[in-house]
């Protein structure tokens, strides 16, 4: 029996695609793992700007809850960019991976959605 993907007779894996696996299966970690750097950057400027409005001056409050914002719109940027260096590599090959177009629409989204709490912010104490 003769596993197409795989390469395999008898039980012998095709180490070549199973190495393709694994460098996508890593991309693919790293994306999230920039997601989940982004998010709580995100939370974290966020949690800064509703909780300590009472503790510290309004300036140092508006620069640190920014600064932790622009952060996350930075890794959901790198997120996307990380992700399709890699993936425009292996483009031609064989392999299942996650396609281009979903990486750079959630990145995008959640850089806008981080932008829009940013403004949101900003709007709030001065409006």
């Amino acid at each position: 029996m003769q596993n197409r993907r795989y390469g395999m007779k008898d039980k012998e894996p095709d180490t070549t695609a199973l190495a393709l696996d694994r460098t996508v299966l890593a991309n693919e970690r790293t994306f999230q793992a920039w997601i989940r750097t982004g998010l709580s950057a995100l939370a974290a400027g966020l949690g800064v700007a509703k909780f300590l409005q009472d503790s510290m001056p309004l300036w140092m409050l508006l620069a640190i809850a920014a600064v932790l914002i622009v952060l996350s719109i930075a890794a959901f940027l790198q997120a996307s960019w990380r992700y399709t260096h890699l993936h425009l590599r292996i483009a031609d090959l064989d392999v299942d991976a996650t396609p281009l177009w979903l990486v750079r629409a959630i990145s995008f989204l959640l850089a806008g959605c981080s932008f829009l709490a940013l403004a949101g912010i900003f709007l709030a104490v001065f409006w």
